[in-house]
């Protein structure tokens, strides 16, 4: 199968159980990057699961305030870089993370995108 009809596969095929589309800019992004299919599908299965919680989260525990397209956002791209360091797709690496901002960056993420920056911890005042 070529890696195109397996990347149209991973972020098209319903699947079952079946699994949420990604985003129609990330879809695009991971299209314009030849990503590779096991990341699409990675980032496709991760972003139906924070669906799911954000659903959970928002019917059970309503009061803590949350920014739902962000954490939606965060899932879908989280390991976007991935498709320019493939090899920490199966093994160690953070090279991929500012790869990542750098994609977003360059290749004009959509106004619709949140930030996402990174979150502060606790008690340190600094990211």
């Amino acid at each position: 199968m070529p890696a195109t009809d397996a990347l149209s596969r991973a972020l098209e095929s319903p699947g079952e159980p079946r699994v949420r589309p990604l985003p129609p800019a990330v879809s695009a992004l991971l299209r314009t990057l030849a990503a590779p299919p096991r990341l699409a599908a990675h980032l496709r299965l991760v972003h139906d699961v924070a669906h799911e919680l954000a659903e959970w989260m928002a019917g059970h525990c309503p009061a803590p305030a949350f920014d739902r397209e962000a954490v939606l956002f965060g899932a879908a791209t989280h390991d976007i870089g991935k498709a320019v360091h493939t090899a920490e797709l199966s093994g160690p690496g953070s090279a991929h993370e500012p790869a990542g901002r750098e994609l977003r960056s360059r290749t004009g993420s959509p106004s619709t995108w949140p930030a996402s920056p990174r979150p502060t911890p606790p008690g340190t005042g600094t990211a």
